[in-house]
């Protein structure tokens, strides 16, 4: 078994106690030096553990005020998780979503392997149409663990504020740290065109997404269809 270094046992340690939480959203950590002597270690070994954490969006750094626990809000999704932008124009704009449908039922094969769920648990599914400048430009289909959203609604989601990952984080403290996803073209279907406005197996691109929390577990499930008439993926990477 490989041995841990000094700084990865101490962001162990915090990521441990943000998992029990210890730490709720939006909260500070403690100072710097408190917490390396909680910890018993060095100020360097601690900074250079939370800057790992940092660097994956777990916490953040606010000037001047301290280290906190991430959360969902409007600025977090449009930077992080949402990658829609017009290609003429060099800005992002906040998404709009509408509710298509929303209902129970049991996770098939792909659903089971990307949840980490046995085939036939029951999921509830949702389809979710994405407006940017009043365009509906992605559809996305969402799919989620019951289990993890027993009382989930469909009054719940339509009437939420501010963003899905927000909804996942406030009401059920589950929190969405990264994503992994696949991309691939492919063509859209008769419900998809209608939705999109465009005619019948134009080309779209799919857009595969799992969501994980911060033990690497998988909290969503995501389809989504993009017109690539006038809008295109977009990511920065930062190294």
């Amino acid at each position: 078994m490989k041995t841990l270094t000094a700084y990865q046992e101490v962001k162990q340690k915090i990521t441990e106690d943000l998992v029990r939480g210890r730490y709720p959203m939006g909260q500070a950590l403690p100072a710097e030096k408190d917490l390396a002597k909680e910890l018993d270690v060095s100020i360097g070994t601690l900074r250079k553990a939370v800057d790992e954490l940092v660097a994956e969006g777990i916490v953040v750094r606010r000037q001047g005020r301290g280290t906190y626990v991430a959360e969902h809000d409007a600025k977090r999704l449009l930077y992080y998780f949402f990658h829609v932008v017009r290609w003429d124009v060099d800005k992002k704009t906040y998404p709009r979503v509408e509710t298509a449908s929303f209902g129970m039922s049991q996770a098939n094969k792909e659903e089971s392997l990307k949840l980490g769920i046995k085939e036939g648990a029951p999921v509830w599914r949702i389809v979710t149409r994405l407006y940017l400048e009043d365009e509906c430009v992605m559809i996305d289909h969402i799919t989620l663990d019951k289990k993890r959203f027993k009382n989930l609604t469909r009054a719940d989601f339509d009437k939420r504020e501010g963003s899905i990952y927000q909804l996942y984080q406030m009401r059920y403290g589950q929190s969405v740290v990264k994503t992994n996803e696949r991309l691939r073209a492919g063509l859209a279907g008769k419900q998809m065109s209608a939705w999109l406005k465009l005619k019948p197996d134009s080309p779209v691109l799919h857009i595969r997404r799992v969501a994980l929390d911060i033990q690497d577990e998988s909290i969503e499930w995501r389809v989504s269809t993009l017109n690539t008439t006038r809008h295109e993926y977009f990511n920065e990477l930062v190294t």
